[in-house]
Parts: C-alpha cells; structure tokens; sequence
C-alpha cells in the first residue's frame, strides 16, 4: 500500500450501514412575552369553571342536563308572569286569583330547590372529580396556581352558576310581574321592596348548596358516590329533622334542624319574605330568626374550608 493510498484512507468518511436521520435547527426559543400571573390563572380556571358547568366547550351531552335544569326552573317563573297578566285583566276577581296563585316570591324557593339540588349533583363531581381521575392536579399546581386558589376558584365557579339558574327565574318574574301592572312605574314601585330578599335568598341558596357539594366532591374522583353523597347530605337531614321533631316535638331536639340545609334554607327564604316556612319542624320552631340565618352562613363558611383544607394536604 502506498503512502498516498493510506492517507486517503485515513480520511474517508464513515457511514453507517443503517437508516441514518437528520437534525434540524427548529430555532427553538423560550416564552418571552408578557406572564400575566396568578390572578390570571385564577380567573382563567373561574371561567373555564363556569362555562364546564354548562358543558360549554364540550360535547352535546354535557350540556343536556345543566341546561335543563335550567329551563325546567325558568318555566313556573312564565307561568306565574302569565297568571299574573290574566289576573290584571280580570278586575277584583283577579286579584283573589292573582293572592291564590302557587307561583310567588315566597313559593319560588320550594318549587326550584329539587332542581337545583340535582344540578349540583350532576355538576359538582364533574368539576372535581374529572381533575381527580386523570392526574390533573399536579399540571395546575406546577404553574402560578396554588392549591387555594384551585379550591377557590371551583368553589366560586360552581356558585356563580347556581346564582344563574335561581336569579333567572327571579328576575323572569320580577321584571314581568312590572310589565303587566298598569303603570310600569307603579308597578316598579310596588315590586322594588321584594328585590331585596329575592337576592338574599339566592344567594343563600346558591352558597349553602354550592359550597356543600364541592365540599362532598372533593373526597372522592368518582362521580356516583359524590352525586349520591350530595343528595343524601340535603335529604337525609331534612329526614331525620321531621322523624325527630315527630318523636321529641319541641326542647333541646328541634337544635338537630339548624344541621339540615334544606330545612335551613326554608327557613330563610320564610323569614325574607315574611311567609309561613313548607317543614313542620321549621313552621313550630322556637329558635329565633337568627339562628337560621347564622346556620346559613356557618354552613357556607365550613363547607369552603373543608373543601380549602382537602386541597392543601390531597396529594398531587
């Protein structure tokens, strides 16, 4: 071999005998822009709670149940608008048909709360449990997010929602009952009064029943246990409050109603509009008006910190 012939083959290029691949300079570069921060993602995950809620961006099915529910609280509001039109038009016979009508302020509380209970069932677990299932709680608190404002902004979600499918309906009957009085502006007069309470109560229902079922929600990713533990925490107290009340009647048992919270908010939604509460055991109770009231807002208070305290030790 001669010198030449040896340099050559020193500097011949190997090749490998397989498919060979290429790299190719993407220009692969880091997030310079603008990072908008924690309050960002707490109102990012707020709506995105909220629109989940309605099944808004996701498929048909999501949205079968919430929206009608939705429809199915708004329609007694219609026909009360319309008893109340017809009455106005009847003279003093419409006036005792109108007094007689089961659709009212006082009455609305009763006629919704079923539906409003199940929305919170079927709603609820979703909001939690999906995170729950598939591991998505580490991506969320790997980011600005911390776990408070996870728990938060779920628990305002869901609440906010509530308030739509309850001051709807409100509002429906409000402003209609305005529009069929002889002179709006008479009947914005005597109507003005009841706005007060109509608020109130909805948000006394929207916070006690909200923040109950996110606090259930939050102990288990599977959806039917936390809808069955929803419905049997708003019925099973409500159960036990009339059988006690049957077998004790009045004295130290009739405290056991202040843990029920349908028996709760019935007693708030009579005292806001000065009407006679549907349970016997709130209708013969001694407890001052207080007391349902401070139950309301405690209740709401706990359940936000069971639900706050779940998320600050639940592994992720």
């Amino acid at each position: 071999m001669t010198e030449s012939t040896a340099a050559a083959g020193d500097t011949a290029p190997l090749r490998a005998s397989g498919p060979g691949g290429s790299i190719y300079d993407l220009g692969y570069q880091g997030y310079e822009g603008p990072r908008l921060g924690r309050e960002a993602a707490i109102r990012a995950l707020f709506w995105h709670t909220v629109r989940s809620c309605y099944g808004i961006g996701r498929g048909g099915r999501a949205k079968i149940a919430p929206f009608a529910f939705g429809v199915l609280a708004l329609l007694p509001a219609v026909v009360g608008v319309g008893i109340a039109a017809l009455a106005r038009q009847a003279g003093e016979l419409g006036e005792i048909v109108e007094q007689s009508s089961p659709i009212n302020y006082a009455s609305y509380h009763g006629i919704i709360s079923t539906f409003v209970i199940l929305f919170c069932a079927v709603q609820a677990p979703e909001l939690l449990g999906r995170d729950q299932r598939y591991s998505v709680l580490p991506v969320y608190f790997s980011r600005a997010l911390a776990r408070l404002d996870y728990a938060v902004a779920k628990i305002l979600g869901l609440v906010v929602s509530l308030l739509a499918i309850i001051v709807l309906p409100y509002a429906v009957l409000f402003i209609g009952r305005i529009l069929v009085a002889e002179s709006p502006v008479d009947g914005l007069v005597e109507e003005l009064p009841n706005l007060a309470p109509l608020i109130a109560q909805a948000l006394f229902t929207a916070g006690l029943l909200g923040t109950l079922s996110m606090a259930i929600s939050a102990f288990t990713p599977r959806r039917a246990y936390a809808t069955a533990g929803i419905i049997a925490a708003v019925l099973i107290p409500s159960i036990v409050v009339a059988l006690l009340y049957s077998v004790m009647g009045d004295g130290p048992g009739e405290l056991v109603v202040l843990l029920s919270p349908s028996d709760v908010l019935d007693a708030t939604n009579a005292i806001l509009f000065a009407s006679s509460p549907d349970s016997p055991a709130v209708q013969d109770s001694t407890l001052p008006d207080v007391a349902f009231v401070a139950a309301a807002i405690i209740g709401i208070v706990v359940a936000v910190g069971v639900t706050i305290r779940r998320y600050l030790r639940i592994a992720a």
